[in-house]
């Protein structure tokens, strides 16, 4: 319909302009002059009509491509996602050496980053002394957050009892911002606290809530670990807030970027600790007495790259959706890791208890993403 009223429209402004002259009467007009009218509006109509079916047409194609974008992104950042904590678990069967093995897998990541600056896929960041003094809190505490998580997770049970700890980021996320820059909850994100602290309580002491238990199982190496983890994540995702306006633009550091070069930061930072806390003899010996150092080597490379992929997943799905998709995905992302750890990993178990408190928690993280997100 929207064409035929074109059509309609620009016949009638051609035709008052040629049948109508200013100071005369209205006049016929010759053959020649109708003729150039009528091809005129042909001309019109069929690229009006063209314009309205391609917008008829793409309009579908578009959204079907970002649904599918969509799906893709989320279904490989919680693909590798799971993929990285399975095979955490399948290495700390044969290797237990966390630090080492934390440093190499942020080492595994970079041979898949640097080739992308050496064919100029990627822009390359520049860096100037004072970014990199700028760079560096945030490099070691995302050092510090990782070896952390891993060492918690390389102890007895730690897998899932450690994502238990850390789905209280959001509570040490909250605490530290206001101690830091001064910002106060708005009240709905302060009451969706609530069942987040009593959710990692309860599946924490398998739903033993007197003081004696939560003071014995809050504060084993596994859960210290864990929640050292997330105070180092919250205090990195606080300085990369206040990182200045400009500082991405004139530094080349989108988010791949940026996440490429924290990697290799964080990777050189955690080396001192590693020949610090454990013996490369050691792990010479560990590893010429694998039965299989083949198996080792693969489940050790899929663990890294997986690793570092799923943070590149997740960076891309930040940059395509918004605040509050990003969050609940981010926050539903936790399940697909306790789904995996139960179905493909042995000495992990979920007794009902623990799914409960996980339910709970993982709940209220949703509503504090919502709530956070939306400024309420």
């Amino acid at each position: 319909m929207k064409f035929v009223f074109a059509v309609i429209a620009l016949a009638a402004v051609a035709n008052a302009n040629v049948a109508t002259a200013p100071g005369s009467a209205l006049k016929l007009v010759s053959s020649s002059n109708s003729l150039k009218v009528a091809e005129f509006v042909e001309q019109k109509a069929v690229t009006t009509v063209t314009a309205a079916a391609k917008k008829v047409v793409a309009a579908p194609v578009n959204k079907n491509a970002e649904v599918l974008k969509m799906v893709g992104l989320f279904s490989l950042w919680y693909g590798f996602n799971a993929a990285y904590n399975v095979y955490n678990a399948f290495v700390k069967k044969d290797f237990q050496y966390p630090w080492a093995t934390s440093c190499m897998q942020l080492a595994i990541g970079l041979l898949y980053a640097f080739p992308l600056w050496g064919l100029k896929l990627r822009a390359i960041p520049k860096i100037s002394f004072e970014d990199l003094k700028l760079l560096l809190p945030i490099a070691a505490l995302n050092a510090a957050g990782h070896s952390c998580a891993v060492v918690a997770m390389f102890e007895k049970g730690g897998g899932s009892f450690t994502h238990v700890i850390k789905a209280s980021e959001p509570v040490v996320s909250v605490i530290l911002n206001l101690l830091v820059n001064k910002v106060v909850p708005k009240p709905f994100t302060a009451v969706s606290l609530l069942p987040i602290t009593y959710g990692v309580a309860y599946a924490s002491t398998l739903g033993d809530l007197n003081p004696a238990t939560m003071s014995k199982e809050l504060t084993t190496k596994a859960a210290k670990l864990a929640m050292g983890s997330n105070v180092a994540f919250a205090m990195r995702s606080i300085l990369r807030k206040n990182l200045p306006k400009d500082f991405k633009h004139r530094t080349n550091l989108d988010p791949a970027n940026e996440h490429a070069v924290t990697t290799l930061l964080s990777c050189l930072l955690t080396i001192p600790f590693v020949l610090a806390f454990e013996s490369l003899p050691a792990m010479g010996k560990t590893f010429s007495a694998m039965k299989d150092s083949n198996a080792f080597l693969l489940n050790l490379g899929i663990c890294g790259m997986s690793f570092y992929m799923y943070n590149e997943m997740q960076n891309m799905v930040l940059g395509s959706l918004g605040a509050v998709p990003t969050a609940v995905g981010n926050t539903l992302k936790r399940v697909v890791i306790f789904v995996a750890l139960y179905f493909f990993t042995a000495g992990e178990t979920f007794p009902l208890p623990k799914i409960v408190g996980c339910a709970i928690a993982v709940a209220g993280c949703l509503a504090f993403a919502i709530c956070d997100s939306k400024k309420i």
